[in-house]
């Protein structure tokens, strides 16, 4: 059950708090005063999109609170508590949203923040919110299938989904034959440019990694010359090769004959003499290597123009295929892979359509299925509808489910549904759309509402201008039926009907001030006095008169009575069941 709604900034609404009863709330106000702002605040909280312009001027977020109490919701309560949001046992909901001026909202469950998709799995099943023209969806026949098959609860939702998976899976089937068939010269064509693009990369016996090895032997290739040239500078700085006073190896025989002549005359200089003979062998032998590369290095142009061959032929092949030799490779397996499907289509297609012939035949056998089930639950919901209505003033009306076939058959199942009546004797049943006046659609819309409410069990249901084009007769049917439905849960209805109003277990009236030029809209719970004044202004405008204040007296207490008679058929009803 909604317990509060507590808002901030939120279009006219600077501050507001409304603390909801059970059973029957409304929710009056003159024109413009902002009663479908509340619902509007209650929606977003639940997971409406969210835009900036809800924020009110001259703050910097709109803040909506809404608390619930899910006590008779053990699977909300365990649902939460998988989730990390909240204990099992704990009776209370507590969910915020946040619309800052930059429109990215956040949304909270019990304090924590979740993710949009998360905040509407929580509260999917906590409120059902019937706009203010959601009746008007009832011109939309396509809408109708929706309603019938709520109506058939789990069994028909179940039989559906097979009808869709099986829909799904034909049309797979369908668009992969679509891929495989084709034009014939277009295939032809791509088996050409296949062959062709296999046959290249595989002429060219590529390796991963060869590119990089070929650019360094490149580069090996492309300064022997120079690296030649180096080497015989560096042996003749070693060595001399002539036998020149300048070279290492000289100089340091020039510096042990010194130091070997010192040592005799002190032995000191005999660990010099010793180091200088160290270097000399290190120094012969670093020239050994030094010339044994220089006479390894060659300048080898036939192989240098190989290797540039080599290397502009993969660059091209990269140019094509991939930005690597490893991406060269893969898109030539791919290749390979797309060539043989092809070769084998022609039996592939054959298998495809044996495959797409069975899956049509599943989903036929399905739909068939699901249209009998349809029919059934068609009869039911005419009878419920029926009942429903004349409980709304609308007792001669004839309510029919209309089925058109469609071969083959959709996602949806194989036919078309429409909402047919008569709403008079001896008339024959006519689409719903093209007849019905608004009040009449307004009062469907109830009956079938309330119906769908008895087997979903939703807790709080919200009807915003359900009243719309009901006056007189009607307007007292309507607020019987919404008193009923309040007796089993939590409604709350924004009415403009006086009769309705008198109805309610609790009336709230929204107001809209004007305070330093600013428009604010205050929400108020009425107390006994009030709500009789209150309701005197809805029958005849301001100020109440003693006339009109004992006309709303005596609507409330037809009000109370009738509440009164309504609880005491639902007791001898379930009374009965019980026996």
């Amino acid at each position: 059950m909604l317990v509060e709604v507590s808002i901030r900034n939120f279009a006219l609404i600077d501050s507001a708090r409304l603390a909801l009863s059970p059973g029957l709330n409304v929710i009056t106000g003159e024109t413009g005063a902002g009663k479908s702002i509340l619902i509007d605040a209650v929606e977003l909280a639940l997971g409406a999109r969210a835009s900036a312009e809800v924020v009110r001027t001259g703050a910097d977020r709109a803040v909506i609170d809404v608390v619930f109490d899910i006590m008779d919701s053990p699977a909300l309560g365990r649902l939460l508590e998988e989730m990390g949001l909240g204990e099992a046992a704990d009776p209370t909901l507590v969910i915020t949203r946040e619309v800052p001026l930059d429109g990215r909202a956040t949304c909270r469950v019990n304090g924590r923040v979740v993710n949009l998709a998360t905040l509407r799995e929580v509260t999917q099943h906590l409120i059902d919110i019937h706009g203010q023209h959601e009746h008007q969806s009832l011109l939309r026949p396509e809408r109708h299938v929706e309603l019938l098959d709520a109506f058939g609860g789990e069994a028909t939702a179940a039989l559906r989904e097979e009808v869709e998976r099986a829909y799904r899976a034909w049309q797979a089937t369908l668009e992969e034959m679509t891929g495989l068939g084709g034009d014939e010269r277009d295939r032809a064509r791509r088996e050409d440019l296949l062959r062709f693009q296999v046959e290249e990369i595989e002429r060219a016996r590529l390796r991963p990694g060869e590119e990089e090895e070929l650019q360094a032997e490149r580069r090996l290739l492309a300064n022997a010359s120079r690296r030649h040239e180096a080497a015989s500078r560096a042996y003749a700085c070693l060595y001399g090769g002539s036998g020149g006073a300048g070279a290492a190896h000289d100089l340091l025989s020039q510096a042990l004959a010194s130091l070997e002549e010192t040592a005799v005359l002190d032995p000191a200089a005999a660990p010099l003499a010793e180091a200088v003979r160290q270097a000399a062998v290190l120094v012969d032998e670093a020239a050994r290597d030094v010339r044994r590369y220089r006479d390894e290095v060659f300048f080898d142009p036939a192989r240098l123009a190989e290797v540039e061959s080599r290397l502009d032929l993969i660059s091209g092949l990269k140019r094509k295929y991939g930005a690597s030799v490893e991406e060269v490779l893969a898109y030539g397996e791919r290749a390979r892979a797309e060539l043989e499907r092809l070769a084998r289509s022609a039996e592939l297609l054959e298998q495809l359509k044996a495959r797409a012939e069975e899956e049509r035949g599943a989903l036929v056998r399905a739909a068939a299925e699901l249209s009998q089930l349809r029919r059934e639950v068609a009869a039911g919901l005419a009878r419920a509808v029926e009942v429903s209505l004349a409980d709304l003033g609308m007792g001669k009306t004839k309510f029919e489910v209309g089925f058109t076939p469609e071969d083959p058959p959709g996602p949806r199942g194989a036919e078309k549904v429409e909402f047919l009546i008569a709403p008079n004797p001896g008339e024959p049943p006519k689409p719903l759309a093209r007849i019905a006046s608004g009040g009449e659609l307004s009062r469907i819309m109830l009956a079938l509402k309330t119906i769908l409410a008895e087997s979903d069990e939703i807790p709080t249901m919200i009807f915003d201008e359900i009243d719309s084009g009901v006056g007189g007769g009607a307007a007292q049917a309507v607020g019987e039926k919404l008193a009923a439905l309040a007796l089993g849960r939590q409604v709350l209805c924004v009415t403009h009907l006086a009769r309705i109003a008198s109805l309610a277990d609790a009336h709230h009236f929204i107001t809209k001030e004007t305070v330093d030029g600013r428009t604010h809209t205050v929400v108020t719970t009425l107390g006994p006095d009030e709500r009789r004044a209150e309701i005197a202004r809805m029958l005849a405008g301001h100020p109440p008169t003693p006339i009109t204040l004992a006309h709303a007296q005596e609507m409330l207490e037809q009000g109370e009575a009738t509440r009164a008679a309504l609880r005491r058929a639902r007791a001898q009803a379930a009374a009965g069941r019980d026996r």
